[in-house]
């Protein structure tokens, strides 16, 4: 396997994942250890090939290993595995058990040859029935023709009932009439398959020296896909690679990352996923003894729950379809108000599921899911969805006027889609005729697949890449055919090469394809929204939807009410942990970040199979626009993929500057043909500037005249207002007390600016920064704005332009890439914001509610020039204005936010830097557990957002570094005199507000520091964090520093 070969078919798949799902969310990516080996695990394996895009070597199935497939496995350093289900055959006869009461483990044949079909440690199958996966088991002894004997008794009610043909076998497969020692009267056996005894000695090797060596190894431990809503029972393998790894290197380290894999309509084009991240955990060592001394059985049985409880903490599991239908259902009518961004539907889905496992027999839970069945009956007899219901509250005026908008919006879409529909027509067509066929084959040739819609997803991938180019070449021939004919009906001009008009039309094609693409997802989205719009209208109909409305509230009121009895049972801490907020409390309910900071674990139920899970929940409910399925090359393992562009179907910024997933590549070495043509290009440059010198040295002459005005203006101020000088507002670094670190660039970074980048270097900076009392950042999921953000229609940021000034000084108002409680940029929605140097979050913001947060919160909050004192300030903002409720108060979780100006329509030079610098600034917090996501809510961390434009774009990048007082514990410490490679050690922070106070931690008083910096570049990165953020210190004053506020010391730079 080589690089280049990995990156370029990685890519090229990262595009076709692109296209055929809408949104691929990660979540808990930072759980991913950097270093060491890592033994991934996911579950379910519901989309057969689609499943494996990642970065490490998996386990492939050998069958597999052939044609495209295999070639690709290949490039990815997959491994293939023989398996035992993919050699079964049908064996003749049939087999039941003789005596399953005495003698479990005897199986006797009606008309079959063990001796000549079967072999010690091979396997029977046994035929799948009722909706369930067919049972397997291993071969221990051969005793004649018509005996074998196994290796263990069936533990399972389906497969005793078809070797028995009894119908009194319990659910663990017990039989409960003892008195009947064999099978029922007349039952003649059931059909059976067998399988040879598969010998994986080279594969255990592989993987064991795979992992030893650092390497990371991805394995569906479940053994095979399928498209069952339950996990399929652990195959040892899974087992047998950890404790054999670690048996030979007890020391190596190897952890285990389970990887859930939630899919929405898994084989359906257009499609949703969440890739969820678990917390690593390692097998401890007397297990690894016990695998070591010959006591594998017991060591591979505990591994095995080991993984199936991680595994269990990052999927949905439901014991079938129906019940898994009546648990999404209960969702949606207990989540009444906001649309949930997807990870927090699967974590609410996760734990209804686990609810539903423990109080299944609970008056109650069936009752209500008896109702939300019926409930559901209604809808599939309308036709319609869930959300669709609530258009029943629209007046008959304000639906036809609805409905008449989105037929016109609709049949303005077609102009776009109609030809990029007509022209993929056959690709449509070929891949849903031949996914189908696939999916019977495989439904046919497996005992565990319901439906097959595990290999269609695959097979329409497949079918696509092998036709789509054959399609867009033979659109292209007949094309230059015509030109060649008549020139297009002369609307080609006689010069056009026709190999020129056939490279056009393998452009043009693709283009009006993909474009049908993006323009019939929103128009798809809009016709199925016309017909409960039609039947709001229509008389023999309205009825029934006004009628299923008020049905609707119904059930969501006892939805609730059952959740609300049955969660503090169990959870302990219910109400400080509850993901969506109560709609039918009177005082409101808690929002799923009002939790106590210091909570870092997430509750799980007593007596459940979950293993406890740190921070999954509070530090990852809410998915960031920039991060995807794409960024999770923003991890160390994953560092050699290259670039993809951003997943989100809202995203306005694509893969272009400016969007949080773009990365600028260095330059390639000077050792190639264009290489060299670089080089005598730059020396030609170089020429021309040579003769423009006499130019520059008159203009030089200008600014350094300017210059000097600049700082006699910034001195004579400082005299009048009496603001501190550089060296008096932040402490500066000093090699003799801070170490020799502090006077060298990184000389490991990342990434660079483009070549062409150039900031202003020549004017004095510090002290020419407008004086601001409270900064105000406002969260809109986006990262580039209008020029004026107070321009932004609907806006909070337009409220606040609007509105009157706070009484107590000048206010900075910027817009963020925040996330939303929504995840979108969507202004009609609220919103939360951040106050500094408060260091609060307010949620539930809306435009309507800014004059009341203005006098009844801002006006009171601390601010720049304010000493260090405990102000008390509301938890709740009441506002009479706001159509959704009050408003919220919280601290914020970090203990420093770091702010970046990405205003790309501002100056081009921001959209650019801010992405690479916060790339390098997450770079070094990392290995210090401090770097955080946008929905990252762990205490303690630093928080990145970008801003838009903060004054002084010639002098990007421009960083507001602020800090809470000694915010990791070592402001005093001096590195200079640490032990050569010594780092100081971080101080847990205390916990901080009103009710930390009774636990011991400290009243909040905001930030103490912001240190505005300019000219920041990748290379800084490394000192920024290791002197800036963690001690308050400034390393390059003279060239960087702008200004800012130091609320301990009393001094400002204005």
């Amino acid at each position: 396997m080589s690089d280049w070969k990995y990156d370029a078919f990685l890519h090229t798949f990262s595009i076709l994942v692109d296209l055929f799902f809408r949104e691929v969310h990660p979540r808990g990516a930072w759980r991913v250890p950097r270093t060491g080996p890592i033994l991934f695990v996911a579950a379910p394996h519901a989309n057969q090939f689609v499943d494996g895009l990642r970065r490490v070597g998996l386990l492939i199935a050998e069958k597999s290993v052939h044609g495209f497939i295999g070639w690709g496995s290949r490039q990815t350093g997959s491994v293939p595995v023989g398996r035992a289900q993919d050699k079964a055959k049908p064996a003749s006869g049939l087999i039941y058990l003789p005596d399953p009461i005495n003698d479990p483990t005897l199986i006797r044949g009606v008309g079959t040859n063990f001796e000549k079909e079967a072999e010690v440690g091979g396997m029977i199958f046994l035929p799948s029935a009722k909706g369930q996966s067919g049972s397997s088991i291993d071969i221990s002894k051969i005793i004649g023709p018509e005996e074998i004997r196994i290796k263990r008794p069936f533990k399972a009610k389906l497969p005793v009932q078809q070797l028995t043909g009894r119908d009194d076998v319990d659910e663990k497969g017990n039989l409960t009439n003892k008195d009947l020692r064999g099978p029922k009267d007349g039952y003649q056996g059931t059909k059976f398959k067998i399988a040879p005894h598969i010998d994986q000695t080279e594969v255990y090797k592989a993987v064991f020296n795979r992992l030893r060596s650092g390497g990371c190894i991805g394995i569906f431990p479940e053994g095979g896909s399928h498209d069952r809503t339950e996990l399929l029972p652990l195959k040892a393998g899974v087992a047998i690679m950890a404790l054999g790894t670690l048996a030979e290197d007890p020391d190596c380290g190897l952890q285990i990352v389970p990887v859930g894999m939630n899919y929405f309509h898994a084989h359906k084009f257009r499609s949703r996923a969440v890739v969820e991240f678990g917390a690593p955990f390692q097998i401890p060592r007397d297990i690894v003894e016990k695998y070591k001394n010959n006591e594998r059985r017991d060591a591979i049985g505990q591994t095995l729950d080991m993984v199936h409880q991680a595994l269990s903490a990052v999927t949905v599991s439901a014991p079938d379809y129906d019940t898994l239908m009546c648990i999404q259902a209960a969702r949606r009518l207990y989540n009444t108000g906001k649309k949930l961004p997807l990870p927090m539907v699967v974590e609410l889905n996760r734990r209804l599921a686990v609810g539903f496992s423990k109080y299944k027999d609970d008056p109650r839970i069936i009752d209500l899911m008896d109702n939300v069945k019926d409930y559901n009956k209604q809808l599939r007899y309308l036709n319609i969805k869930d959300h669709q219901v609530a258009y029943a509250k629209m007046t008959l005026p304000t639906v036809i006027l609805t409905l008449l908008y989105r037929v016109a919006k609709l049949l303005v879409l077609s102009i776009g889609v109609i030809p990029g529909l007509v022209l993929f027509a056959p690709v449509f067509a070929a891949s849903k005729i031949i996914s189908h066929k696939k999916a019977k084959e495989a439904l046919a040739a497996s005992s565990v697949k319901i439906q097959g819609k595990d290999v269609m997803a695959t097979w329409k991938l497949l079918v696509a890449m092998a036709f789509a180019p054959v399609l867009y070449n033979t659109y292209s021939i007949l094309l230059s055919i015509k030109v060649y004919q008549d020139h297009l009906w002369g609307y080609v001009p006689e010069w056009v090469p026709f190999w020129l008009v056939f490279i056009a039309g393998w452009i043009v094609f693709p283009a009006i394809t993909f474009a049908a693409l993006r323009f019939g997802e929103v128009g798809m989205d809009i016709f199925k929204s016309l017909r409960p719009l039609v039947l709001c209208i229509s008389p023999t109909s309205s009825y029934s939807i006004h009628k299923l409305r008020e049905r609707r509230a119904e059930l969501s009121e006892k939805v609730v009410k059952v959740i609300n009895d049955l969660g503090p049972d169990m959870y302990e801490d219910f109400e400080q942990t509850r993901l969506v907020a109560d709609p039918f409390r009177a005082d409101g309910a808690l929002s799923p970040k009002e939790g106590p900071p210091e909570s870092g674990i997430e509750p799980t139920p007593p007596n459940s199979p979950h293993m406890s899970r740190r921070n999954t929940t509070l530090s990852s409910r809410a998915i960031p626009r920039n991060e995807s399925f794409s960024n999770i090359g923003a991890i160390g393992m994953f560092a050699t993929r290259p670039p993809s562009r951003s997943r989100s179907r809202s995203s306005s910024s694509g893969g272009g500057f400016g969007s949080g997933g773009f990365p600028v590549s260095s330059f390639t070495t000077l050792d190639t043909n264009e290489g060299f043509n670089e080089a005598s290009n730059k020396i030609r440059a170089a020429m021309r500037q040579r003769g423009q010198l006499r130019r520059r040295k008159s203009g030089t002459k200008i600014k350094m005249a300017a210059a000097g005005l600049m700082s006699l203006f910034g001195g004579a101020k400082r005299a009048l207002t009496g603001s501190a000088r550089a060296s008096e507002l932040f402490p500066q670094t000093r090699p003799d007390i801070d170490g020799e670190a502090c006077t060298h660039d990184c000389e490991n970074c990342t990434v660079k600016y483009p070549r062409h980048f150039k900031v202003e270097e020549s004017h004095p900076l510090y002290g020419l920064i407008k004086p601001w009392s409270t900064h105000v950042i406002v969260a809109t999921s986006k990262s580039d704005w209008k020029r004026d953000v107070e321009d932004e229609r609907g806006s909070v940021m337009e409220a606040f332009g609007h509105a009157s000034k706070p009484s107590n000084g000048r206010l900075m108002l910027s817009a963020s890439n925040m996330p939303t409680p929504n995840n979108r940029a969507d202004y009609s929605q609220p919103t939360s914001i951040l106050v500094l140097p408060a260091f609060t979050i307010i949620e539930n913001v809306t435009p309507p509610a800014v004059p009341s947060l203005i006098t009844k919160y801002i006006n009171r909050a601390p601010t720049t020039s304010d000493p260090l004192d405990p102000v008390s300030l509301p938890k709740t903002i009441p506002s009479s204005k706001s159509a959704v409720g009050d408003m919220l108060a919280r601290p914020s979780p970090h203990r420093a936010i770091v702010l970046l100006c990405s205003h790309r329509t501002r100056d081009a030079r921001c959209g650019q830097s801010a992405p690479l610098i916060k790339k390098e600034l997450e770079r070094h917090l990392r290995p210090l557990g401090l770097d955080r996501d946008l929905d990252d809510e762990r205490p303690g961390g630093v928080g990145i957002y970008f801003v838009n434009h903060v004054g002084g774009h010639k002098y990007s990048a421009n960083v507001l570094v602020y800090r809470r007082p000694d915010a990791f514990g070592i402001d005093h410490v001096q590195r200079g005199k640490l032990g050569p490679g010594e780092e100081p050690q971080l101080v847990r922070p205390a916990l901080v507000g009103e009710d930390a106070e009774e636990e011991g931690g400290v009243p909040d008083v905001g930030a103490a520091q912001c240190i505005w910096l300019a000219r920041v570049r990748p290379e800084d990165c490394e000192n920024l964090v290791r002197y800036t953020i963690l001690q308050g210190k400034v390393v390059k004053s003279g060239s960087q520093l702008r200004g800012g506020f130091d609320r301990g010391s009393g001094l400002t730079s204005w």
